[in-house]
C-alpha cells in the first residue's frame, strides 16, 4: 500500500470514528427538536389542553383563597342553559358548581349543585347581580338578611358566606364565587372581602379564555 493510500485509509477511519458520531448526534438532536416542536404545536391547537390549563389555574386560585382567608369551603358556580320551557320555548336558566376546594374535615357540596334552576335562589342571585357581592356573617343571626339561603346553609353546614360576582367585560353576570366558614361563624374582614372580589375578577378573566377556546 502506498503512502497516499495509507493516508487516505487513515483519514477515512478518523472521519468515521470522530466525525460520524458527531453528525449522528446532530441528526438525533434535530429529530428531537422536531418532535418537541410538533408536541408544542399539537398543544397550541388543542382546546381541551388549553381549557385544562385554565381549570388548573382556577383551582389553584381558589385554593390560595381558601388558605389566605382560612376558610372552610370555596366554590365557583356558573350559569348555563338547561333545556327549554315547553310552553314558551325559552331556555331554562340553571347553575352548576364547577370548581370547589375544602379544608380538612369539611364535606364537598358540588355534587348537590348540578343543574340547579336559578329560580330556587332568585333572591341571592339578584343581590349579587345588583351589588356585585353578598355577605352573611352569621346564618344563625335572624337579624341579618340571608337572601333566602338559611335553609340551604343548614343543609350544607355553612355558617358564614361571602359571594362575589363573576362578570363579563361588558358587566354581564355569568356566575359567582362563594367563600364559606363551616366550622364556626365568623365575620369577613374588609381585606378578605377585597381579596375575594379581586379573585372573582381574575377567575372571570380566566373563564373568558375558556369560552374563547369553545
Amino acid at each position: 500500500m502506498t503512502d497516499q493510500a495509507l493516508l487516505a485509509t487513515v483519514l477515512v477511519a478518523l472521519i468515521t470514528a470522530v466525525i460520524g458520531p458527531i453528525v449522528l448526534e446532530y441528526i438525533r438532536s434535530l429529530i428531537r427538536k422536531k418532535e418537541k416542536d410538533a408536541e408544542k404545536a399539537d398543544e397550541a391547537d388543542d382546546p381541551m389542553y388549553d381549557e385544562m390549563l385554565v381549570d388548573i389555574t382556577i383551582t389553584e386560585q381558589i385554593q390560595y383563597l381558601l388558605d389566605k382567608v382560612d376558610a372552610d369551603r370555596v366554590w365557583v358556580m356558573q350559569f348555563h342553559n338547561g333545556g327549554h320551557y315547553y310552553a314558551s320555548g325559552l331556555s331554562i336558566k340553571k347553575f352548576t358548581i364547577f370548581f370547589e376546594v375544602v379544608s380538612t374535615g369539611v364535606s364537598t357540596i358540588r355534587e348537590k349543585f348540578v343543574g340547579i334552576p336559578t329560580s330556587f335562589f332568585s333572591k341571592s342571585i339578584k343581590e349579587v347581580h345588583d351589588h356585585s357581592f353578598l355577605c352573611v356573617d352569621d346564618m344563625n343571626d335572624e337579624s341579618q338578611p340571608a337572601y333566602g339561603l338559611r335553609d340551604t346553609a343548614e343543609g350544607t353546614g355553612c355558617q358564614s358566606l361571602f359571594m362575589a360576582a363573576l362578570k363579563t367585560p361588558s358587566g354581564k353576570l355569568h356566575g359567582a364565587i362563594g367563600v364559606e366558614f363551616v366550622k364556626e361563624a365568623r365575620a369577613f374582614t374588609e381585606d378578605e372581602k377585597e381579596l375575594i372580589i379581586d379573585t372573582a375578577s381574575y377567575i372571570s378573566g380566566a373563564l373568558e379564555v375558556i369560552h374563547k377556546f369553545k
